[in-house]
């Protein structure tokens, strides 16, 4: 300015403050050098923010920056966020990278907010030390490429714990728990144990489990659950190789040995999200879990959206026809249908007729999606009519059809509503 006045630094050092927590720590620390009065500046910044490895002459000059920043905040300095975004595309710095003890470093600074990502290529995990994340402060967790035990996976000396999320993890422990936990996210993480982990986050309100690899986790109840959104792709252990959906009773086939454990547990996954009210549920066709776990698995009496993809579709649509009989105030059904490998699919006409109709009194909306309306399709609609024309006994069939073409051995299904009910059916093409 022309007066030469330093106007920003007249401002309050709450509002520098936050100017400096949305930079880079790098470039927060190099204000230092403007004036006198921000020589300290940087050491009570709400947030921490480390970036690498480029810009760095080295790395081991990155970790004494970071090293030296954790250490030199003023105590008692107020840490809203602390993010590490670590990407290394050339060679990794392997043991150098000292990932958990700024983790820890960091919790002891009560920070609230943590993020720790490293992203390498080849992928290579940062292992954890195996003992308990310690802190009353930390209310949200994310990791990134790295790989924890049994004791570092137990979070439950973090009681202020809300959200968590995993991305390209190594889970080796047996357990993880935490009595706080209200929002998980695990995705493309890798269970390498050759045990189930056992989940326990009683909690738990929104769940999302995607793309994982390795055996699927051991859900326990989660009675606040409201949201669940799983995949389980071609990645995940719990298939048959020889393509059943029951054991097939081959000792070689490493998905069916030592599915359940009769004297620990039966149902492995699913019956720890019954008390959803919004569930998504997608599988690789060839994942038997889901369809094993029905057998077990008690009633989603709350449950009042759902979403399945094709492994629903055999043996037999007994999947589909189990969730319509115990998910007694399903509102809305989303069913996405693609094409199903015929040795799990059977032959034609090989869907067995339901012994006892049912009715699925509440069921508003059905969409389905697919390529053509094939003899999958109409089976499906022949049960989804069933199911309503019992639930709606004053509507006969004749009286079912309205404003589109209902033809049970035809491919001109467009859509179907039913007359005197809430009741509406679409076929939609993708």
């Amino acid at each position: 300015m022309a007066s030469g006045a330093d106007r920003i630094s007249d401002l309050p050092d709450d509002v520098i403050h936050h100017v400096l927590s949305l930079l880079p720590s790098r470039d927060a620390v190099r204000t230092c050098a403007l004036a006198r009065r921000w020589r300290d500046l940087w050491r009570s910044v709400p947030a921490v923010r480390v970036a690498g490895d480029r810009g760095w002459a080295s790395f081991d000059a990155l970790a004494r920056f970071v090293d030296s920043l954790l250490r030199l905040r003023r105590g008692g300095a107020a840490l809203d966020a602390c993010d590490f975004d670590l990407r290394f595309d050339g060679a990794f710095p392997g043991e150098e990278l000292q990932g958990d003890t700024w983790i820890r470093r960091a919790l002891r600074r009560q920070v609230r907010a943590l993020r720790f990502a490293v992203s390498t290529h080849p992928r290579v995990p940062i292992p954890l030390s195996d003992s308990p994340l310690v802190s009353h402060s930390l209310t949200t967790l994310e990791l990134r490429g790295v790989q924890g035990n049994d004791q570092v996976l137990d979070f439950s000396s973090c009681p202020s714990l809300v959200d968590l999320k995993m991305k390209d993890c190594y889970v080796g422990g047996l357990g993880m728990w935490s009595p706080s936990l209200k929002h998980l996210s695990i995705t493309y993480c890798v269970f390498y144990c050759d045990y189930r982990t056992r989940m326990d986050f009683p909690s738990l309100v929104t769940f999302k489990f995607n793309t994982n690899t390795g055996r699927t986790p051991l859900l326990e109840t989660m009675p606040s659950l409201a949201t669940a959104a799983v995949r389980l792709d071609h990645f995940c252990h719990d298939r048959c190789a020889n393509g059943w959906y029951d054991d097939c009773g081959d000792a070689g086939c490493k998905g069916c040995h030592d599915y359940y454990r009769p004297d620990e547990y039966d149902c492995v996954f699913l019956e720890g999200l019954t008390e959803a009210t919004d569930l998504t549920l997608l599988a690789y066709s060839k994942v038997y879990l889901f369809n094993r776990d029905l057998k077990w698995c008690s009633t989603f009496s709350k449950l009042k959206t759902l979403f399945l993809n094709a492994w629903f579709v055999a043996p037999d649509l007994s999947a589909l026809a189990w969730f319509l009989q115990h998910a007694p105030l399903l509102e809305r059904l989303f069913l996405r249908v693609s094409k199903v490998p015929k040795n799990l699919v059977g032959m034609d006409g090989s869907f067995n007729q339901l012994e006892q109709p049912f009715a699925a009194s509440h069921l508003q909306i059905v969409e389905i999606y697919c390529r053509e309306v094939d003899g999958i399709i109409l089976k499906i609609l022949k049960l989804l009519i069933l199911c309503v024309l019992v639930s709606t006994p004053r509507i006969n069939k004749t009286q079912a059809v309205h404003g589109h073409k209902y033809v049970f051995d035809g491919t001109d299904i467009v859509s179907l509503a039913l007359k005197g009910s809430q009741f509406s059916t679409y076929v939609m093409y993708h």
